[in-house]
């Protein structure tokens, strides 16, 4: 199936559907785990699970390690909480707030496709490096 391409549109509304349920599902899950915080349940209690399994193998945090805990604190409007579990939780979170709102924007208008600009592929990967940046200074000092 060569030539078989995913179009801007389709990509945008794949893309806004994963940051919503992204940001759904910090909402929806709690932290728990007495003051540390540092296990999250599911709005019947259950546990989610145990930590990365990078961290399971190598006893340190991965630079990724803290990220959910992170937005669930932010949903949960705990700002100085996530921080301390990722400091960029808050960018991502914040990232991917404006993003849903820039593909809803972009999709109700029927505008060129954000995937398609150069702008927002920019940004994209600005943002991403800055958290993989500071994922690894805190995976460094853990």
């Amino acid at each position: 199936m060569s030539g078989m391409r995913i179009s801007g549109r389709m990509f945008d509304l794949g893309l806004a559907v994963l940051v919503a349920a992204q940001l759904a599902a910090s909402v929806v899950l709690r932290s728990a785990g007495g003051e540390t915080g540092d296990e999250i349940v599911l709005p019947g209690g259950s546990s989610l699970g145990g930590t990365c399994w990078f961290r399971g193998v190598f006893h340190v945090d991965c630079p990724f390690c803290g990220l959910t805990r992170s937005f669930v604190a932010l949903a949960h409007g705990e700002l100085a909480a996530a921080v301390r579990f990722h400091p960029a939780g808050p960018l991502l979170f914040a990232a991917m707030v404006a993003a849903l709102i820039a593909l809803v924007t972009v999709f109700v208008r029927r505008a060129q496709p954000l995937s398609e600009r150069r702008g927002f592929s920019f940004a994209y990967q600005a943002v991403a490096l800055v958290s993989l940046l500071l994922g690894v200074i805190k995976m460094v000092r853990s």
